[in-house]
């Protein structure tokens, strides 16, 4: 029992030292970015060491990582290093979201007021979807959902509105990586039905989910273009089945695509029934 006890207690011992280490490593790694941020200057690794206070060749390792994935670059004359350009397209990335949030809010409202029904903005992460905002119904039973919330694509209207304006090879590769799991029975869970059924969102501009992910939810979803044609976001409207039927799906889903159409000309978009062909 004691020699089980002791055995338990090395494993966690051993564990903890793991993770320590680990730790300091991405503090020694964030101390070698913010210095050279900082510096704005090409740098040797030498320099850094020093600067820093670290051993010189743990910082050699550290940049070796760090230039791997482009978050620092070395001069191949001078041998020293800088910022690398991955930041750029971090930094990119967040700047696009923040000032698509800001442009799309008031129109995410707009489309809350008319629709009384709970709207999301979504855009594309890798294989997934990602709330980045949502306007809740005023109505006391309604659909919420928390920003930030990674979704599978095929089986909800805002999902299925990124999905349909994304180039055919982008499709296969998000269905053979993520697969179709089937959320409900109504999922779509068919690689070719799932095209079929893209086609049809891309002739009418918005997409449907008939309680594909979730029982007892309908929405209506519509893509978001850039200046170039390009989907950027969707958004969509979502509500309890029993108030979303058919006759109230046609009575929004021109709203729908209007909300779309005036967020994505706010971003620069001048067309739009040109933009469902491209992709």
């Amino acid at each position: 029992m004691k020699k089980e006890s002791y055995s338990y207690n090395r494993s966690v011992m051993t564990k903890d030292k793991k993770e320590l280490s680990i730790a300091k490593t991405v503090d020694k790694a964030l101390r070698i970015i913010d210095f050279l941020s900082n510096t704005q200057k090409e740098m040797r690794i030498t320099d850094i060491a020093r600067n820093i206070k670290i051993n010189t060749s743990t910082v050699q390792r550290i940049v070796n990582t760090l230039c791997k994935y482009d978050y620092l670059r070395q001069n191949a004359e001078s041998s020293k290093y800088r910022i690398g350009f991955k930041f750029l397209e971090v930094s990119g990335r967040i700047l696009g979201e923040l000032d698509l949030r800001r442009v799309a809010r008031p129109f995410l409202e707009e489309l809350r007021d008319r629709t009384r029904e709970t709207v999301h903005l979504m855009i594309l992460d890798r294989t997934m979807g990602v709330y980045i905002d949502a306007v809740e119904s005023p109505q006391r039973i309604r659909m919420v959902s928390a920003i930030g919330i990674r979704e599978d694509l095929h089986c909800s209207g805002v999902g299925k509105a990124l999905l349909a304006f994304l180039p055919e090879q982008k499709v296969d590769e998000i269905t053979k990586e993520h697969g179709l799991e089937p959320k409900t029975s109504r999922t779509i869970t068919d690689p070719d039905e799932l095209k079929r059924h893209l086609a049809q969102i891309r002739k009418h501009s918005y997409s449907t989910d008939d309680e594909e992910g979730e029982e007892g939810t309908r929405c209506i979803g519509a893509p978001v273009l850039n200046h170039a044609g390009k989907v950027i976001a969707s958004i969509s409207i979502a509500a309890p089945s029993h108030r979303l039927d058919q006759q109230k799906i046609q009575q929004f889903a021109p709203v729908v695509v209007n909300t779309a159409k005036k967020i994505s000309q706010s971003l620069g978009r001048n067309t739009w029934v040109e933009s469902n062909q491209e992709a």
